[in-house]
């Protein structure tokens, strides 16, 4: 499982892997504990199984050490040795997000298919982002809302409580709403053997 990527900033720092072993490779490198063995049968989907397996290891290499990985109610992952933690898989490829800030990741295939999904998770007003390169901004669109969700710990409709408002030479924003609740984030986006990120840091400045 060699390291393909690193991204390292002031705010994150975030490893990108692909999985080449087997399972028993994995396993092996692992080598889990009774809670994991535990944890990682109930996942029935061999892809998944891998995915998971490949979080922890991530995790552990990045901590040096082994470090229990956790994940509350929604879903969204979280260890006593780091802040905030963020993780994403697609593919071949598990990434794994580290930061003192509330900052989720999220990592996707290219898929032109995506086009036919575009009115379930676009808002009408990121349609002139969405012309501007329609294939390459959709999927930087879906990651980024992808992202900005996996910093929540509600749920809630990508298409009406989550916009993005610009994407610019791989950087943008965008808000999360609800009510009177408003949330900014700064996004920063990347492309690499036709998958696409990005990474949403929640801006704590008031509004």
């Amino acid at each position: 499982m060699p390291i393909q990527k690193i991204i390292s900033t002031g705010d994150y720092k975030c490893f990108f892997w692909k999985i080449e072993e087997d399972m028993d490779n994995l396993m092996t490198t692992l080598n889990p504990n009774k809670e994991e063995i535990k944890e990682i049968q109930k996942i029935k989907n061999e892809k998944r199984k891998k995915q998971n397996i490949a979080a922890r290891i991530m995790l552990n290499k990045c901590a040096k050490k082994k470090i229990k990985l956790n994940y509350f109610v929604n879903g969204k992952p979280f260890c006593t040795k780091y802040n905030h933690i963020s993780i994403s898989h697609s593919g071949l490829y598990c990434v794994l997000l580290t930061s003192n800030k509330n900052t989720g990741i999220d990592i996707q295939y290219k898929n032109n298919k995506i086009k036919n999904l575009s009115s379930k998770f676009t808002h009408i007003k990121e349609q002139v982002i969405v012309k501007e390169d329609n294939i390459k901004n959709l999927h930087f669109i879906w990651c980024a809302k992808e992202a900005i969700y996996k910093t929540l710990n509600t749920q809630c409709s990508l298409k009406d409580n989550i916009h993005i408002k610009s994407i610019k030479n791989n950087k943008g924003h965008g808000y999360y709403t609800n009510h009177n609740i408003k949330i900014r984030y700064n996004i920063i986006f990347d492309i690499f053997s036709d998958y696409f990120v990005a990474i949403a840091i929640k801006d704590d400045r008031n509004l």
